[in-house]
């Protein structure tokens, strides 16, 4: 796998044998700045890369016939580029395969020994089963029939087991360690490993209190303290964490002037999971000796669990909030399954990678790299033929019932056509597109951020999965075309060269500063998304 270093793409007869088996010779390649194939118009954008002070080189797209195959548009789409959040599709496909749409995990609470006058003379063990959405008011069933037991108190030891698979304190040592979506994750993990930090300013000074919080429930977390950090202490958003063992620190410095809140990272879920269930137990009635890591005995008897959603929903789940945590947790039990065995997430995106490679053995993977299962990470690497192989290839599948364009999550493109819009509203809105399903807000030409009526310009429906990294940004799926030709699609950016140009200059350098980039590289992709959406 290579990155093209100029204006050609990539000579049409090797990308044809790159493509061999999975997209046949109904169609070819359209270079950008080379020689198209006869009957094949390229996208023309190189303008628009200039004006937008987008590298050329950073951008690599293919669009695919969805039915034939036949290759419409392609510019460097065999080149190795990172697709940030855009994985979380092909996570998606894997897992739904492997474990099933109706796969449930199930999170367990074991004993040993008898009751005896509310008092149970053994352990209490607590068992994680990779619930990617487990909530604090799930354990209150469990805590419920533990107390309908006669346990008032336990004796022994309070348990928990998260061997599942291996507990990982962060998802990317690349990126900033003190952000909520890079939190650490494991089998036995809680409201998707993120606490609440909350400080109050009054004329009594600072007050700093930290909380597991979901809509219901907050519970405080004393094992992770909090308080206020040292005068003449600089933090980043006005928070800092000290240290990283089994008792980390967040703090809050001394001179912020507003109340406020934020999310931060838990780092080791299982112990935190522990500890919100031995603090809930309490309010219930229960004692329980602090948590310890431990494995199920094997007399252990069963007391109660919680089931989880159905996969299908947790996969639905994940894709529109993009959840990295929930990816992970989602990925890394499909890997479990595949391997019999558990896997760093590291290992488990290998395993993903491989698993693709013996499903599509005609596919060249030269190149391909999977970090995790999230995306979040510069070492995977894609390249866009490879992603739209997985996705043409996972389209005609079913999951209970539903197929892959219904659970990926639509993408708004104005395509500047008013007459397309009051053709909407006057037709009811009804996409032609794969699902055959409408959209209120598509039907009364509306905006799909804020509801408002766009008045001017159609909003085209795409449904597909975003990414979006420091100097990188993705969109991967399917399209309906104006006429009416089903694509199968990806786009990547990836700006090698601004991101080293930002690093280098800090924030002085501002036309290549990350946030206008950002706006930039979003403007160029929703060009081409554009552009294939109305010439095919």
């Amino acid at each position: 796998m290579r990155r093209s270093g100029g204006l050609t793409a990539i000579p049409v007869a090797g990308f044809l044998a790159l493509a061999a088996g999975m997209f046949p010779a109904g169609g070819a390649a359209a270079t950008d700045g080379g020689t198209a194939p006869d009957g094949v118009e390229p996208l023309g954008l190189e303008a628009m890369f200039k004006r937008f002070l987008i590298d050329e080189r950073s951008v690599g797209y293919i669009a695919v016939d969805a039915a034939t195959g036949a290759l419409l548009t392609a510019r460097n789409a065999d080149g190795g580029f990172t697709p940030a959040s855009a994985v979380k599709a092909l996570t998606a496909i894997m897992a739904l395969d492997v474990l099933g749409p109706d796969h449930r995990a199930a999170t367990r609470l074991y004993r040993t020994g008898a009751v005896k006058d509310g008092v149970l003379n053994g352990d209490l063990i607590l068992v994680g089963g990779g619930d990617p959405e487990l909530y604090t008011e799930d354990f209150v069933p469990m805590i419920r029939t533990l107390k309908a037991g006669g346990v008032r108190k336990v004796r022994g030891r309070f348990l928990y087991d998260d061997s599942l698979f291996p507990e990982a304190r962060k998802l990317s040592a690349n990126h900033d360690g003190d952000v909520a979506y890079n939190a650490g994750v494991g089998a036995l993990s809680l409201n998707f490993n993120r606490l609440r930090l909350r400080w109050t300013v009054s004329d009594r000074g600072l007050r700093v209190r930290i909380y597991s919080k979901t809509d219901r429930m907050a519970v405080p977390v004393d094992i992770v303290t909090s308080g206020v950090a040292p005068a003449g202490t600089r933090a980043r958003h006005g928070v800092v964490r000290n240290g990283d063992g089994p008792k980390p620190r967040w703090l809050v410095v001394p001179t912020v002037k507003r109340s406020g809140a934020m999310w931060v990272p838990v780092k080791r879920a299982g112990p935190i999971a522990a500890h919100v269930f031995q603090q809930v137990a309490a309010k219930h009635g229960i004692a329980l000796p602090d948590p310890q890591r431990g494995g199920l005995p094997p007399d252990a008897t069963a007391v109660s669990d919680h089931r989880s959603d159905p996969s299908i929903d947790a996969v639905r789940h994940f894709l529109k909030y993009s959840n990295n945590v929930a990816t992970e947790i989602v990925g890394q039990t499909a890997t479990r399954r595949l391997s019999g065995k558990p896997l760093t997430l590291a290992q488990s995106g290998a395993a993903m990678a491989e698993w693709y490679r013996r499903q599509l053995p005609s596919v060249d993977w030269t190149g391909l790299s999977i970090a995790n299962h999230s995306g979040l990470s510069r070492e995977t690497r894609i390249s866009p033929l490879q992603i739209a192989a997985i996705l043409r290839w996972a389209r005609d599948r079913e999951y209970a019932g539903r197929r892959l364009w219904d659970i990926l999550q639509p993408y708004w493109v104005g395509t500047g056509k008013a007459r397309a819009a009051k053709k909407q509203r006057r037709t009811g809105g009804r996409p032609e597109s794969l699902s055959e399903q409408g959209s209120k807000r598509q039907a009364e030409g509306r905006s799909p951020k804020s509801g408002n009526r766009t008045g001017r310009a159609a909003a085209m429906q795409v449904r597909g999965k975003t990414g979006t990294l420091n100097h990188a940004r993705s969109l991967a799926g399917y399209m309906v075309t104006r006429s009416k030709r089903e694509i199968v699609f990806a786009v990547l950016i990836d700006d090698d060269r601004a991101r080293l140009a930002a690093l280098e200059a800090g924030q002085r350098y501002k036309r290549l500063s990350r946030a206008r980039w950002a706006w930039r590289s979003r403007v160029v992709l929703n060009a081409i998304v554009r552009k294939i959406m109305l010439d095919f």
